[in-house]
């Protein structure tokens, strides 16, 4: 119990340590977002939320379920994206006495805001972006159980709570794998598809909901296995907040979700079994490319 204990302490660790980047500036991500209207909030995260929806909907698996396995297991999964200076800009509209041409500025990866001039010697900036990141990291404690009835149930749960800057994290996420395996004969390969969803949310006005739909393939060459698919995935974001640069008069409340732009993708990696002790890692390419690695712990 007490290896146990201190296993999920060190997970816990790495985990805040891993999203520490994105942890440390949320607070002033949440006040950034507090100052934008709803036509211009989306565009300033949309990048964000195609980075962490298409990282978190990466690295559930290293392998195919295989007749008669058994497996229990804890992983610790990680999960980057690389973020390029496409990321960085957006299409902004200005406020209502401002002239109301489109105008190009940062997205929250993005640097300084763009500053415009208006009638009367007025001027408005935008938000500067608030991430200086060149890629975009997350990590997940997984726990899969299987295999009953040629399935495996996958866990993903994380949560933490403080008096500190630190903004509150929950995090839970529940998947199902069914090997497919039984229902043709003489398959050269293991083949397995799986469903997941996922529930994130950090701090007070963002709440992230994603869904993955996947089929793999994999084949296992004595420890070593290589392993193949292709998934669907939708990810979506709600924000709920008081805009406070509303005007007199104007309803200053902001509540709509908006999605990802990562729809499909195609994923390839290598796996090692060494008994108790697992590595894996894959690369899957799609409208956001992501490279995932996990070690895992059980059989």
């Amino acid at each position: 119990m007490k290896r146990n204990s201190r296993k999920i302490s060190f997970l816990t660790l790495v985990c805040l340590i891993l999203v520490s980047p994105f942890l440390s500036a949320q607070n002033q991500v949440e006040d950034a977002i507090r100052q934008m209207s709803e036509d211009n909030v989306s565009g300033y995260l949309q990048p964000f939320l195609n980075a962490f929806g298409a990282t978190m909907n990466s690295g559930f698996s290293g392998t195919a379920i295989r007749d008669g396995d058994v497996t229990v297991r804890i992983d610790l999964v990680g999960m980057a994206t690389v973020i390029g200076s496409a990321q960085e800009l957006y299409n902004a509209k200005p406020p209502s006495h401002f002239p109301q041409e489109s105008v190009e500025t940062a997205t929250i990866f993005g640097d300084q805001g763009a500053v415009i001039q208006g009638p009367q010697g007025l001027s408005y900036k935008f938000q500067n972006g608030q991430l200086n990141m060149e890629y975009f990291p997350l990590v997940a404690p997984q726990l899969t159980i299987g295999n009953i009835y040629n399935s495996q149930l996958v866990v993903r749960f994380f949560t933490y709570s403080s008096d500190s800057d630190v903004p509150d994290i929950n995090m839970l996420g529940l998947g199902f794998r069914h090997a497919l395996n039984p229902y043709f004969e003489n398959l050269p390969f293991d083949l397995t598809a799986g469903l997941f969803y996922q529930n994130f949310s950090v701090g007070e006005i963002m709440k992230t909901n994603m869904i993955a739909l996947n089929g793999m393939v994999s084949k296992q060459f004595n420890m070593f296995s290589v392993y193949g698919g292709a998934q669907f995935e939708y990810a979506g974001m709600n924000l709920n907040y008081e805009f406070e640069g509303a005007a007199a008069g104007e309803n200053p409340e902001v509540d709509f979700t908006f999605s990802s732009e990562n729809f499909v993708r195609a994923f390839a990696g290598f796996n090692i079994d060494m008994k108790f002790v697992h590595f894996r890692t894959d690369v899957s390419l799609g409208k956001v490319s992501v490279l995932s690695a996990a070690i895992g712990f059980g059989i």
